[in-house]
């Protein structure tokens, strides 16, 4: 199966998470979004939305074990600009 790769930057740090490995793109949109709108006292992403955003970085095939990373991360989507 092909996996997309994806990671979230956290501007305020200055570096990326730990790279996911999902089934598509869309999902992974999907569940950023939904930790963003999440409401918890300890949820960084919900209590700083302008620091965090979601980057492809590529896919990984999980038959021959091969990445095929992007020239440079892709920005897919902004915290800001999914709260609700």
């Amino acid at each position: 199966m092909l996996l997309q790769i994806v990671a979230v930057r956290d501007s305020a740090v200055g570096a990326f998470g730990q790279p996911q490995y999902v089934v598509s793109v869309g999902g992974a949109t999907r569940g950023f979004s939904d930790e963003v709108n999440r409401k918890d006292e300890r949820n960084a992403m919900n209590a700083h939305p302008e620091d965090f955003e979601l980057y492809h970085l590529g896919s990984y095939d999980d038959q021959t074990a091969g990445f095929d990373l992007l020239p440079s991360p892709v920005l897919v989507v902004r915290a800001k600009d999914v709260l609700k």
